[in-house]
């Protein structure tokens, strides 16, 4: 079916196949003069939205233990968490085998290793880390709490900005159990 589609719109390009191409509802690929300046605009507000987007993110959210815990995820679905219990947020923690701070030491080390990952702030018993995606710089918020009594340790991971992120935070989550427990 495309070929054939695509064989139709070669002869309605060729010269002289204008009028046969017009009753058969094809039209020449090349753009009409008058629509390049609005392509031009649409792909300029396009890259100044993402520009602006990407420079948003770099404000640092209100972040830290309330409480002795991680705080809850925001309603929309750009954050997952092993303290939320829904399923649009929730994500297991990491369960601890041996002792409790050394383990978590090796997980902050760990969450070092990965690339454009920097830490903003570590005590005893939480991390905080900043997370920059590949191509458009956004930031994510990545938080690590040591719950030594329960043997765990929970886990958040947030965007900064925008409503949805496509499944990468707990993509973010993933690949941290993976590494802590010597999958990657």
């Amino acid at each position: 079916m495309w070929s054939l589609r695509l064989t139709r719109l070669a002869l309605a390009i060729q010269p002289g196949r204008g009028q046969d191409a017009d009753r058969e509802g094809l039209h020449p690929l090349p753009l009409p003069v008058r629509s390049k300046p609005l392509l031009l605009a649409v792909l300029a507000l396009v890259a100044t939205a993402v520009v602006g987007l990407s420079l948003t993110s770099r404000r640092r959210p209100t972040s830290g233990l309330v409480d002795g815990h991680l705080r809850p995820c925001p309603t929309s679905p750009n954050c997952a968490s092993s303290v939320c219990v829904d399923g649009a947020h929730g994500a297991d923690p990491l369960p601890i085998y041996g002792d409790p701070q050394s383990e978590f030491e090796r997980l902050v080390g760990l969450t070092q290793s990965l690339p454009r990952t920097e830490l903003l702030q570590l005590t005893e018993d939480y991390a905080h880390f900043e997370v920059c995606t590949r191509i458009l710089r956004f930031r994510s918020d990545l938080e690590l709490h040591l719950d030594a009594p329960e043997r765990l340790i929970q886990l958040r991971s947030a965007s900064r900005v925008g409503h949805s992120d496509f499944g990468s935070n707990h993509a973010t989550l993933e690949r941290l159990r993976a590494l802590f427990q010597g999958r990657e």
